[in-house]
């Protein structure tokens, strides 16, 4: 009975964390610039971290329909940001990049995440920091692992990803 009540606090108390985590992300990411949407920041640095992405790996990513996404897409086009080409190999297959503009956004968005992320790590122990990101990395391939469980698809390139990212904050702080 007391591990069940131990759990439930536990539970709670993550809940609230995570909450009030995605809360500072979205407002974090939503003050990158008046000019874009939280969803159109957040396919611009999804772009910016590849070549190129279909349509519907894109939708998947964001977990949007892909009506929605090509809505998105459509208004950045028109803006100059990304542009949409076909494939040689497949002709039906429409692929989605940032254009020299749209790098330039993600590399600015990128350069100011990665200096707050940074200022949030000067305050801590380098001990401190290999723990949050010990555990930041174990919930996210928990979340992951539980998803696919469930019937979602687990996406480890975008975990290891952002493990990377945030190794790379460290790493930056360290020099």
């Amino acid at each position: 009975m007391g591990e069940e009540i131990h759990l439930k606090d536990a539970i709670r108390g993550l809940d609230e964390l995570i909450l009030s985590l995605g809360q500072r992300i979205l407002t974090y990411f939503a003050s990158g610039s008046a000019d874009f949407t939280i969803k159109e920041m957040f396919l611009i640095d999804a772009l910016g971290s590849r070549e190129s992405a279909t349509m519907s790996e894109l939708a998947q990513l964001l977990s949007v329909p892909l009506t929605t996404m090509t809505s998105m897409v459509t208004r950045l086009v028109k803006r100059g940001y990304l542009k949409r080409f076909r494939t040689e190999e497949d002709r039906r297959i429409v692929l989605v990049s940032l254009t020299q503009q749209g790098h330039e956004i993600f590399r600015q968005h990128r350069h100011k995440y990665v200096r707050t992320v940074s200022h949030v790590l000067e305050d801590l122990t380098e001990e401190e920091q290999k723990t949050i990101l010990a555990f930041i990395g174990q919930v996210l391939t928990t979340m992951s692992s539980r998803s696919s469980l469930d019937g979602g698809e687990a996406d480890r390139t975008d975990i290891n990803q952002r493990q990377v990212l945030m190794r790379q904050a460290q790493n930056k702080k360290a020099t």
